[in-house]
Formats: structure tokens, sequence, C-alpha cells
């Protein structure tokens, strides 16, 4: 089985709008993590890409919105 690295960003920086990539190695993962990390501008503290575990992975691409709050969230974007 392989393993998986993930990285999550917040392309506008809501909450219920999450892109989460999925990478085959961790140094490819760091490396556009650390490439990303600043993008979205003045809006970067909470755009900026961030490394996440599987278990919040699986989450982002589960999470399917409530009551109040419609979901944007993408499922996984392969790198």
């Amino acid at each position: 089985m392989m393993r998986n690295y993930y990285a999550e960003q917040s392309p506008r920086g809501f909450a219920n709008e999450v892109v989460t990539h999925r990478f085959g190695s961790k140094v490819e993962r760091d490396q556009w993590v650390t490439e990303h990390e600043s993008d979205g501008g003045m809006n970067s503290a909470a755009c900026g890409a961030r490394p996440i575990s599987a278990i919040q992975a699986r989450r982002n691409v589960g999470y399917r919105g409530d009551a109040a709050t419609q979901n944007f969230n993408s499922g996984y974007v392969e790198h």
C-alpha cells in the first residue's frame, strides 16, 4: 500500500472552501507547501497552504456542510 501525504489550502480564506492536495511523497508535499504557504495576497494567513494529516484530509473531502453553511470543499487534487 502506497503512503500519501496531504496539504490543504483555502483559496479565499473561508472555512467551508478548502482544497485538499494529495502527494506521493513527503518531499514533494513539503516543497509544494513551501511554495504556496503565502498564497492569497493580503489574506495569506487564512489562505496559505499547510501540511495536514490523512485524517484531516478525509474530513475535508467528506465534509458536506450543515444547515447554515454550504460546502465548497474540493475532492483530492492529485500531484
